[in-house]
């Protein structure tokens, strides 16, 4: 850069130095050199930014692409963890497609993705001073892509973490839906982005549009916070999954499942229509439903009652549970149940806290 713009170069090789942000998901830094005219920052090589990389080098097989683009979300919001921790108190305040690069292992060819915030006149990358919650400066962000709260005229609120996270969800929306902005494009959506309307039709599961949709929240009380992020259920594993409708089966409401309430039937039937899970004991095998309803009263073919089956199973009939793969069986199980059991205030994430998955 010209020596005209020397110290705003010389701050971002200071945030670019912090041992802090020395994470396998933020781009390093390598040298720094000048001479009369210019000043160098030397950074790790990266072969594309993520628009980039979406527009013209996803694999061709589409459940390759669904892991590949779950896989840069996770690490999106590792490295953006990395910068919010209490340690480093970095806010990045300029996310964006173009700021997500892509850099491939020479000798495994695996892909590895790194957040960072490409340098730009405005040194948007801002520390908090020991004690700060807030960053009070000009606007921050680029068009399209700022938060709710720097968009209103007049704001006091400045920027907090919570402001990078609406935007990290706007990016995430855009990665999983392969190029699409939930608020829209064109000159309404920023207008969109003031008035919360937005829209997840480019997504079709149904935990990444929850994601998608805490993170985007209009009011920042409402947004998650990083760590939480990276502990919905999005990111969770089979084995996870299993454990919480295990202990979805222990709801009072799912253990009258024989003698529920026609309207809590009726509002749970309006969201498992089609669903794999319907007809469920014709769907297993028919020995397993007769063992485990043997001596009891047959458990009602319905969302309720196959809770309360699969509950049972698991806490009584280990073997049979270890030999049934019920996520094969019922792929679109688990992300109703959670959807049904976060409408009816039965057991959240929050209370099923698990450590953050691994990069």
């Amino acid at each position: 850069m010209y020596r005209s713009e020397y110290q705003d170069l010389k701050n971002e090789e200071q945030f670019l130095r912090l041992p802090q942000l020395d994470n396998p998901c933020i781009v390093r830094y390598v040298d720094f050199a000048e001479d009369k005219k210019f000043g160098y920052l030397a950074l790790q090589l990266c072969e594309y930014t993520v628009e980039e990389y979406i527009q013209d080098h996803l694999p061709e097989d589409t459940s390759q692409q669904l892991q590949v683009l779950k896989k840069i979300v996770k690490e999106v919001l590792y490295s953006l963890n990395a910068l919010h921790s209490h340690d480093t108190n970095v806010l990045h305040r300029d996310i964006k497609p173009q700021n997500v690069l892509i850099g491939r292992n020479h000798i495994y060819y695996h892909y590895y993705y790194y957040f960072f915030n490409r340098y730009n006149r405005k040194g948007k990358t801002s520390r908090f001073r020991l004690g700060e919650t807030t960053f009070r400066t000009n606007p921050a962000g680029t068009k399209y892509w700022k938060a709710r709260e720097t968009l209103e005229e007049d704001s006091n609120s400045g920027y907090k973490r919570s402001s990078d996270v609406q935007v990290a969800g706007m990016l995430i929306y855009y990665i999983l839906s392969r190029g699409h902005h939930p608020f829209g494009t064109g000159p309404r959506c920023e207008c969109n982005i003031l008035d919360g309307k937005y829209s997840l039709v480019h997504l079709e599961d149904e935990l990444a549009k929850d994601l998608v949709k805490w993170m985007i929240s209009h009011e920042p009380k409402d947004r998650p916070i990083v760590e939480e992020t990276l502990r919905h259920p999005y990111f969770w594993t089979n084995k996870d999954k299993m454990e919480y409708l295990r202990k979805l089966g222990n709801e009072q409401e799912v253990g009258n499942c024989r003698n529920a309430d026609p309207d809590l039937l009726s509002d749970i039937g309006a969201v498992t229509v089609g669903k794999s899970f319907s007809d469920w004991k014709t769907k297993l095998p028919s020995e397993l439903v007769q063992k485990i309803e043997d001596k009891k009263k047959p458990y009602p073919e319905n969302t309720l009652g196959l809770l309360r089956f699969i509950r049972i199973m698991r806490e009584h009939y280990s073997e049979d549970a270890k030999t049934t793969d019920l996520m094969a069986i019922f792929p679109d199980l688990f992300e109703t149940a959670f959807i049904i059991a976060k409408q009816r205030g039965w057991i959240t994430e929050s209370e099923f806290m698990l450590e953050m998955p691994e990069i």
